[in-house]
């Protein structure tokens, strides 16, 4: 079993194969969004439901698998050091990935701790922050003229039939030939989630066959085909990624939500009040507050509101602020629609790997495969 890269690199080996090693190395060691799943979750979502239609005060209790990073950190500060010595683009890509991979394994470091919540917002923000929250509010007047969905027209995710999201998820996967495997997660809070190998579905929620189709487009079109992409590319940089290129990576997904039209009233009131708990968060609003809110302000019912803070709050204590990872949705949206509508092409190189647009020009000499066409979207 090899050791830890952080412990076997010194300044004085570093070259461009030992970086492309360690980030890899780092990527695949780092699990930030599987660390900051408390390990009694389910627990917790009863117990906090349970508190709650009893109007008690709901604090969570959740408890973290909780790793010390510290000396993948250190190696991730000298390699960017290193990197800031050269003047390659390329170099200056990768040293901003090795900071931002350095940020991600000091919150996994922190997770459960009061310094969790500044760690979280220096690893998300956006300069569009103001902007998406200027479309969020419209958003949610949109979300005010949807049309309920009809309990008749609902299933479970993961039910043993073939509308089911396990099964559509699993049926398109096949279809497209991708090395992944879609299984249930009983701990997600998101409906589904793609992994490096794996493609996660939330078990029992009761979703419309809308919920279903378009859950599908967004994992495999927009998560599972850029990875299967970034492997058969030349140069380990669309495996690796840029920084904020799995931020862009989601504003891309709802780029695509909206160009076959699941971009809906409903949908976009989803993510616009996702938005808005992680600014009350922010603002200091702790989880029973913000659980509330969603409830009384935003019309969600206890178990979907309880479900909607974990996302916002998750990674923290509940008390002080959690990761906010679901502020990156519509910043990245408002990223990704604006470049694309001045470049439309560039998209090729954004279905390409984990790549921000702000990587895109340095990227676009190295593509492999340019798209010639839309054969990937499928029917």
């Amino acid at each position: 079993m090899p050791q830890p890269l952080g412990h076997t690199f010194h300044t004085s080996s570093w070259g461009l194969v030992e970086i492309e090693r360690l980030l890899t190395h780092v990527m695949r060691t780092v699990r930030l969004l599987g660390t900051v799943v408390p390990c009694n979750v389910h627990e917790e979502r009863k117990r906090m439901l349970d508190a709650f239609e009893a109007g008690k005060k709901m604090t969570p209790r959740w408890t973290y698998a909780r790793v010390d990073h510290a000396h993948l950190r250190r190696a991730l500060d000298g390699a960017a050091h290193w990197l800031d010595q050269r003047t390659h683009p390329i170099a200056e890509l990768y040293a901003a990935r090795a900071r931002e991979l350095e940020i991600e394994a000091a919150l996994v470091s922190a997770t459960g701790t009061t310094a969790f919540g500044a760690l979280a917002r220096a690893r998300f923000c956006s300069a569009v922050a103001r902007d998406a929250t200027i479309l969020a509010r419209q958003w949610i007047t949109d979300g005010c003229r949807a049309s309920p969905a009809h309990s008749h027209a609902e299933i479970e995710s993961d039910a043993p039939t073939a509308e089911s999201l396990l099964s559509r998820m699993r049926q398109e996967v096949s279809l497209r030939g991708l090395p992944f495997a879609v299984i249930v997660q009983p701990s997600l809070s998101a409906l589904a989630a793609t992994g490096d190998r794996h493609i996660f579905i939330a078990p029992a929620r009761r979703i419309t066959k809308e919920d279903v189709e378009r859950t599908v487009l967004h994992e495999i079109l927009a998560h599972a085909i850029p990875r299967t992409r970034a492997m058969q590319e030349r140069h380990l940089i669309f495996q690796i990624g840029t920084a904020r290129g799995v931020d862009h990576q989601e504003g891309l997904a709802l780029v695509l939500e909206e160009r076959h039209g699941f971009l809906t009233p409903r949908r976009k009131s989803e993510l616009a009040v996702r938005h808005f708990a992680v600014l009350a968060m922010d603002d200091g609003a702790e989880f029973h507050d913000t659980v509330k809110a969603l409830v009384n302000e935003h019309g969600q019912v206890p178990y979907q509101a309880i479900l909607t803070a974990e996302r916002a709050f998750r990674g923290g204590d509940g008390i002080s602020p959690g990761l906010g990872r679901e502020r990156i949705y519509l910043e990245s949206f408002v990223d990704v629609h604006n470049h694309l509508a001045k470049h439309p092409t560039d998209e090729a190189i954004l279905m390409s790997g984990q790549v921000s647009v702000d990587a895109i020009a340095t990227l676009a000499p190295l593509l492999t495969f340019p798209l010639q066409d839309r054969a990937w979207e499928g029917t």
